[in-house]
């Protein structure tokens, strides 16, 4: 069935009063405090209906009602849009929050961190951004130090500005001189590459250099265990556990532990900030939208980013069902116009 003008800006005002309250909404409660001129008799048959539709639920111990994840549905895809101009229309005085102690010197991982902190701030909910996967990354450059005698480090950035480090044993002692030699050879043969389509074997050694040959081995070894090992697992970078735990729709102790359960899971966040789609850049979902088996009073807002126009990777805040979704999507938004400024 399809809803009347009247029936689609009641369940508005159902929702926008009880994600500001908190608590189930009344007739009375819309009649007295709105200007839609109707009675709270009319607006209370209006509301039984929309529950009758599964717009609304009606609480066991409580005259009001609160939306179903049916009803929230309706309003985040057809009521929210002009609210979220309105909000990010005025995102000059957001962006300052949003860039604060950021800049562009800064490592990648450094900014996503930092951006992440500002994020759960600025929402109140539990912010989470996901890095771009290293599997899309070129190499920018690899350099070896050393540490002491018979260990090295190795330090390899790639193109989106990730960093990763390893400390080896080698079996024998190399000086400066042949950690520059390394680190040349190995900067001439696989800057700007794919690091998903590197083949270390047509790497190329001067016959001068051949000595090199067993500590090269011992670097590729360890440059393989550290693309494997981040392959298998995207950084992210997640605040605000406090945040969530502190909503008043999360007082129940059982739903603490649920709750909880999900965000001591890293991996399990990674994932849900991946599971978008080849076409999608923006998602929100609502409810049992988000897990198969899980809890169901949660809701999630996440969108794409890019670095340097080529990889992507994800931010998004997880909060309770009753968020405030115009106000969190124009803040995601503001996030990603800035990352993109970042890393443009």
């Amino acid at each position: 069935m399809k809803l009347t003008d009247r029936k689609k800006v009641i369940l508005r005002e159902v929702i926008v009063r009880f994600i500001k309250s908190a608590g189930p909404i009344s007739s009375q409660n819309i009649s007295e405090n709105t200007g839609l001129g109707l009675s709270s008799a009319t607006i209370r048959k209006e509301m039984a209906e929309l529950e009758e539709l599964g717009y609304l639920t009606h609480p066991h111990t409580s005259a009001g009602r609160i939306p179903s994840d049916q009803g929230y549905r309706f309003f985040v895809d057809n009521c929210i849009q002009e609210d979220v101009s309105i909000i990010s229309g005025k995102k000059q005085r957001l962006l300052p929050r949003i860039s604060i102690g950021v800049d562009k010197d800064m490592e990648m991982e450094t900014i996503l961190r930092k951006s992440s902190e500002h994020l759960a701030k600025l929402t109140n909910y539990l912010s989470m951004i996901v890095a771009p996967a290293i599997f899309y990354s070129k190499f920018r450059h690899i350099e070896l130090l050393e540490l002491a005698a018979g260990q090295l480090m190795l330090v390899l950035i790639t193109d989106t500005g990730r960093v990763f480090k390893r400390n080896f044993l080698t079996d024998g002692v190399y000086n400066s001189i042949d950690t520059q030699s390394i680190s040349n050879i190995l900067n001439m043969q696989l800057k700007g590459k794919n690091i998903s389509e590197i083949d270390f074997r047509n790497l190329k050694i001067a016959e001068g250099d051949s000595y090199l040959i067993p500590v090269i081995k011992k670097i590729i070894e360890a440059i393989r265990s550290c693309l494997e090992e981040t392959l298998l697992y995207n950084r992210i970078f997640i605040y605000g556990a406090s945040s969530i735990l502190n909503q008043p729709d999360f007082i129940d102790i059982k739903k603490i532990h649920r709750i909880m359960s999900i965000i001591e899971n890293e991996y399990l966040l990674a994932n849900l900030l991946l599971n978008f789609s080849k076409n999608e850049e923006f998602i929100i979902k609502i409810g049992a939208e988000i897990f198969e088996e899980g809890p169901d009073d949660l809701s999630l807002v996440a969108s794409r980013y890019k670095i340097y126009e080529q990889a992507s990777g994800t931010i998004g805040v997880l909060g309770p069902k009753r968020m405030d979704y115009p106000k969190v999507v124009s803040i995601i938004n503001a996030f990603v116009e800035n990352l993109r400024e970042i890393f443009s």
